[in-house]
Order: C-alpha cells, then sequence, then structure tokens
C-alpha cells in the first residue's frame, strides 16, 4: 500500500530537527533557542539600525509577554544590556554584551556547519533545484 507524501510534513519535519539541532547547540552555551535567535537577529541587525523589543516581537512572531520575560532574563544573565535613547526615555534599545556576542559566535558558527553538511549532502544542481522549489512553493502559499 502506498503511502500518500505530505510536502507540508516533510518541510516541517526538517524544520523542527534543524532547529532541535539549533537548540542543543545553544543550551551548551546556556542559552535556549529563542534566545540565541534574539542574539542572532540583534547581532545581523545593530550594525544597521537600533534595535529595540517591538523589533525582536515582529522578527521572531513572539507575543511582548514573552518577549519581556526573555529579555530579562538575558539581561540579568548578562547576554544584552537595554540602554535608553535621548529621544525617548521609555524607549530602550537592546546591545549585546561581550558574553552575549561571543554566545552568537559560537552558535552562529555552529548554524555555518550544519549549513555546509546540508549543502555537502547535494550537488549543485540538487541544491539549486531544492532552492528553487522551495521559492516556488512559498510564493504559492503566499498568493
Amino acid at each position: 500500500m502506498d503511502k500518500e507524501v505530505h510536502i507540508g510534513k516533510k518541510l516541517s519535519m526538517l524544520s523542527r530537527r534543524l532547529h532541535r539541532r539549533i537548540d542543543k547547540e545553544a543550551s551548551e552555551y546556556g542559552v535556549t533557542g529563542v534566545q540565541a535567535r534574539i542574539l542572532g537577529f540583534i547581532y545581523h541587525k545593530s550594525d544597521k539600525k537600533d534595535i529595540f523589543q517591538k523589533d525582536i516581537e515582529e522578527e521572531l512572531d513572539i507575543r511582548r509577554s514573552s518577549v519581556t520575560s526573555v529579555l530579562q532574563l538575558m539581561e540579568k544573565n548578562g547576554h544584552i544590556k537595554r540602554i535608553s535613547v535621548s529621544e525617548d526615555a521609555r524607549l530602550k534599545k537592546i546591545v549585546l554584551t561581550e558574553k552575549g556576542l561571543e554566545i552568537q559566535r559560537n552558535v552562529y558558527e555552529f548554524i555555518l556547519r550544519v549549513e555546509k553538511s546540508l549543502r555537502d549532502e547535494l550537488n549543485e544542481d540538487e541544491f539549486n533545484i531544492l532552492v528553487s522549489l522551495i521559492d516556488r512553493l512559498a510564493k504559492k502559499i503566499a498568493d
């Protein structure tokens, strides 16, 4: 009997496995997967603009209350600092500490190694076809 293959299920499973691998690595540095993603977001965007809590909420699609508690813990653990901005004392930009930067670098290097191992599994044609198909399916869902 043939089993029906569901594209969404296959993609979801792959995504979950990737997140679990990254989360496991992040835990080696004392942060959760969400905290690692926040560190990465701050690192990659803060050279272009100031990062505020609202930016993290929008980028990671996390509720305000959840982001508040995660950021409080990250600040307590010395991963980030919140700094008041002169234009509005209520706003606090979020910056990485040296400790947060080190964790971000280590987790990001791990992500790059995982990406390389996945790419090495495919030849160039397979890789290009995979990316093209994923882009096409993503566009189809967005329409």
